[in-house]
């Protein structure tokens, strides 16, 4: 298996342009930045599985066949008939910002227990895990810090990307939390603004102190305006923003994360996977929904993904 992955995917209603109390019409998909990354290695050839809890009810099976179609392994999806699947709620205000509201807090993802998680690892080759589920209950938190464990116990490479959400906790849960996983992580990803929440400062020096003292063997700062920064050992490799007409930014960082993995998977260097993750996150943007924009194979270009797919 090349990847496993855990977490809370749910489903979004979506109103488009619209405010949600504007329209009767909305796009209904499944969400969630872990399955996210679980059908887009899958869209590029690699084995991935999904561990996560939905509810016994219609859209539990929505995320189970969605996955399921896309490729990915839901052998440890499980259903609970004592709690709902989550809901999120996506729509554009008047002064053209994106609101994103969630009604997740009891669901049945937020359940998910080390009791769901595969006794083992062995011949997983990587572990990707999100911020996110450390703060959906305490019960989510101990689920992915004992993966981490395990997937470290049977050599398994484990990736944590930071993908802080404010309306789980607050700033010093977050980096709390955070600093807690990368402490059994190989990979780190980070954007900048949540990389200056850790670091106390957004001013370059102090970012970049916070990198590097975090002991991880990978460190990746993302920018803002695209590109990114990977800080491993003493070595510093970057790569600049690629020009790319934003139709929606929800799923970007979760685009950088298939493009990063998929390159390293096929033994890509870091170049190629900070490349490729930024070539991928531009893909995503570029259209609307969570995982509607990653790609197939054939949507890369020839000269990005040479000596990175099959």
């Amino acid at each position: 298996m090349d990847l496993l992955t855990l977490g809370e995917a749910l489903i979004c209603f979506d109103s488009g342009d619209d405010t949600l109390d504007a329209t009767g019409v909305v796009r209904k998909y499944v969400v969630g930045a872990e399955s996210n990354v679980a059908i887009g290695l899958a869209r590029l050839g690699h084995s991935s599985a999904y561990v996560g809890r939905v509810g016994r009810d219609s859209l539990g099976t929505e995320i189970a066949r969605t996955l399921r179609g896309e490729g990915v392994d839901v052998t440890h999806i499980t259903r609970h008939a004592g709690a709902a699947t989550g809901i999120l709620l996506k729509e554009r205000l008047r002064n053209g910002r994106t609101e994103i509201t969630y009604h997740r807090a009891g669901s049945a993802g937020s359940g998910l227990s080390v009791d769901d998680l595969p006794a083992d690892f062995a011949g997983v080759r990587r572990l990707h895990v999100t911020g996110i589920t450390l703060h959906l209950s305490a019960a989510a938190r101990a689920a992915v810090l004992e993966a981490m464990r395990r997937a470290q116990a049977a050599g398994c490479r484990v990736s944590l990307d930071a993908n802080f959400r404010r309306k789980l906790a607050t700033r010093d849960e977050l980096a709390g939390a955070f600093a807690e996983a990368a402490a059994l992580a190989d990979d780190v990803l980070l954007g900048r603004a949540e990389a200056a929440l850790c670091a106390g400062s957004d001013d370059d020096a102090a970012v970049e102190a916070f990198a590097r003292g975090l002991g991880v063997e990978t460190v990746v700062v993302k920018g803002r305006q695209g590109g990114a920064r990977a800080y491993a050992g003493g070595t510093v490799v970057e790569s600049t923003a690629l020009p790319t007409t934003v139709v929606d930014p929800v799923g970007a960082g979760d685009g950088f994360a298939v493009g990063y993995l998929h390159a390293l998977l096929h033994g890509g260097s870091l170049r190629d996977a900070l490349e490729m993750g930024g070539r991928v996150s531009a893909k995503v943007i570029g259209r609307r929904g969570d995982y509607h924009g990653l790609p197939f194979p054939e949507d890369l270009d020839a000269h990005t993904t040479a000596g990175v797919t099959r």
